[in-house]
């Protein structure tokens, strides 16, 4: 399995399509998951509605992925998708037409300020991981690093720092939330 940072989107698109490496495509999910979540929330405020509509989505990606051409990165295809999607989910709800319009115009506005912002958010990305590990106390940082830069498992960690292996999967359970609500925050400011 690819490491939770690795590749660009280019690279996790062509083990999708040639490989079709499930690995890269959990990768591609988790990279992207909150923030097209975040975005969905703009729209719905029901939890299973919005999950509905992100799983949708990259169903759709998965199942047309031999047919989906990708440049660059993937950010845009993905909002887009995940654009229409709550589309057909107001459709479906039966707004009037203008209501349709103004949706449409408001969230196209909100695409070309979304793109405009992904490459200063690419680049804020390390800067606000490095922010979060600083503020990590000291036994949470080793596991970090051993984990993350060392590669080694839960069990490895827990024999070189002397602790039990649930220690060492509670401090990379709590690092990873603080990484995802820092990304969250994060995504709420471009969204």
């Amino acid at each position: 399995m690819l490491p939770d940072t690795a590749g660009s989107d280019k690279e996790l698109w062509r083990l999708i399509t040639q490989e079709e490496d499930a690995a890269a495509f959990e990768q591609l999910y988790r990279r992207y998951m909150h923030v097209l979540m975040a975005a969905i929330y703009k729209w719905s405020d029901d939890k299973a509605e919005a999950e509905d509509i992100l799983q949708e989505v990259f169903l759709d990606v998965w199942e047309k992925r031999k047919q989906i051409i990708i440049k660059n990165e993937i950010f845009p295809y993905l909002y887009s998708i995940t654009r229409f999607k709550i589309f057909d989910r107001l459709r479906e709800k039966k707004l009037s037409d203008r209501q349709l319009r103004a949706w449409h115009t408001l969230s196209g506005e909100a695409v070309v300020a979304t793109v405009a912002f992904r490459e200063e958010e690419l680049e804020n990305k390390e800067v606000l991981v490095s922010t979060e590990l600083a503020q990590l106390p000291a036994q949470m940082k080793r596991v970090y690093l051993l984990s993350a830069e060392q590669g080694k498992s839960i069990r490895e960690i827990s024999e070189e720092l002397l602790v039990s292996p649930y220690t060492v999967k509670n401090h990379l359970q709590k690092i990873r939330k603080r990484l995802r609500n820092a990304a969250i925050r994060m995504s709420s400011f471009f969204f």
